[in-house]
């Protein structure tokens, strides 16, 4: 008979795994070793503001790997929703609309008409592939079909990188980018939404997610770390957990499933040799990340009534500007505005905190530029310089099945879930995607088991 499974790990990946096994009515005990539910999404209360870890936003809305698993679950009616559509760019020229649709390249003020052509030659045929012929374009880099565009139509890519990827262009796989413009595609059934939660904090999705599975008899842990698991004639048996007081315990369980990072997994979970050190090896090379500085800030007036601004151009340190309380009010207290601009930086930026001050100094000198009023209705700023977003496997050689596997040969009932593994898109919905693959391969373990 099964035991309850074990899942590391109260984060997108972890909860939308337990939330499903909980519907198929299996046990399953979700260990966190925070305080708090949302991994790398959790929020925080700062001076009556609900600050994000970063920005979040849920893509392709109702088409999403997260909305999807809410439906399938019957529960999509608990996350209230808010829209994210009032994009635009900013140039020299001004604000420029963001293009909601393929047609509305052709309206795109950003470039030239005849770069606009151009721009709708070179997209359309990514928009109507297969996701099949995306997979031979997972080596390529994006920058293989943008070299030759001009200063404008580069500056229009950069932002659809940041938006989609929280990333530049050169880092982006030509498959990842294809994939995220055909789910963006109506013709194909897909949607250019974007949503975040109308209550503020994206970790407002766990908290859904995790009264569902106590809701289904599974058990939800926080302060919980667990150290290692126990894997015996090539089968897992247990894991040794140490609680907030650092008191260890072995929980006996036929299946774990981890769902943070595989290749920090692999090197920290594991008695030496159980995992075979060239997979290992193959896996670090997964190991890097995105790293960003990234300023809140609080105004007493609004600036503006759109919801997202991408500086473009060359000149621009700032590269996304994101008008929370537009998005929902409730982020902020009455009378108060939250907003936060970031851009990505190198992973040795994010330690020099000079560096950091100057890049913020920047950054508030830019969006003084674009808005007058800034300065005197700032009322305080919070700077963070993350060194890690999220596992960058939307590099070129880094996407969709090149990722770690959900299963590791030869190991029974051990599982990964999360953006480190194999599914598409980044981040959120990566981490779901991923859990909806792995979910038929748990869930048939788990039934072999009762057999």
């Amino acid at each position: 008979m099964p035991l309850p499974t074990i899942i590391i790990g109260a984060g997108v990946g972890g909860l939308t795994t337990g939330a499903l096994l909980s519907h198929d009515g299996h046990e399953v005990v979700v260990l966190e070793k925070s305080a708090n539910l949302g991994g790398r999404t959790a929020s925080m209360k700062f001076k009556n503001h609900v600050l994000d870890n970063g920005f979040h936003i849920m893509p392709f809305y109702k088409k999403s790997a997260i909305f999807t698993i809410l439906k399938n679950l019957g529960i999509e009616s608990r996350l209230k929703l808010a829209k994210v559509d009032d994009i635009a760019f900013y140039a020299t020229t001004g604000f420029h609309i963001y293009p909601k649709g393929m047609v509305d390249l052709l309206r795109l003020s950003l470039i030239p008409f005849k770069s606009r052509v151009r721009l709708l030659k070179l997209l359309l045929p990514l928009a109507f592939s297969s996701i099949e012929k995306t997979e031979l374009w997972d080596d390529v880099p994006l920058t293989k079909i943008t070299n030759d565009l001009d200063a404008d139509t580069n500056a229009f890519f950069e932002a659809v990188c940041m938006l989609a990827f929280a990333d530049t262009a050169d880092h982006i796989s030509l498959g990842e980018f294809a994939r995220t413009i055909i789910r963006a595609n109506p013709f194909k059934g897909g949607t250019s939404e974007f949503a975040y939660p109308d209550g503020g904090g994206y970790d407002s999705i766990c908290h859904v997610l995790g009264d569902f599975i106590s809701e289904n008899d599974g058990i939800v842990k926080t302060k919980q770390l667990v150290k290692k698991i126990i894997v015996k004639d090539s089968k897992v048996t247990g894991v040794v957990v140490s609680d907030s007081l650092n008191s260890e315990k072995i929980i006996p369980t036929n299946s774990v499933v981890v769902s943070y990072p595989a290749y920090t997994a692999l090197n920290q979970l594991f008695e030496k040799n159980v995992i075979d050190t060239k997979f290992v090896e193959k896996i670090d090379k997964l190991n890097k990340t995105t790293s960003v500085v990234e300023v809140h800030f609080a105004l007493n007036s609004q600036i503006d009534t759109r919801q997202v601004v991408f500086p473009v151009g060359k000149d621009y340190v700032t590269k996304g500007i994101f008008f929370i309380s537009n998005i929902t009010p409730s982020v902020s207290p009455v009378g108060e505005h939250l907003i936060i601009a970031g851009t990505p930086v190198s992973s040795a930026d994010t330690e020099d905190s000079e560096k950091v001050k100057n890049i913020v100094t920047k950054m508030k000198e830019e969006i003084s530029s674009i808005y007058p009023k800034f300065d005197s209705a700032l009322l305080w700023e919070r700077p963070m310089a993350w060194k890690l977003v999220e596992s960058v496997v939307k590099e070129p050689g880094k996407v969709w099945k090149s990722k770690m596997p959900h299963r590791i040969p030869g190991i029974e009932g051990l599982f990964f879930v999360g953006d480190s593994t194999i599914s598409y898109g980044i981040g959120t919905d990566s981490a779901a995607h991923s859990s909806i693959l792995c979910h038929p391969k748990i869930k048939s373990f788990l039934n072999s088991l009762i057999g």
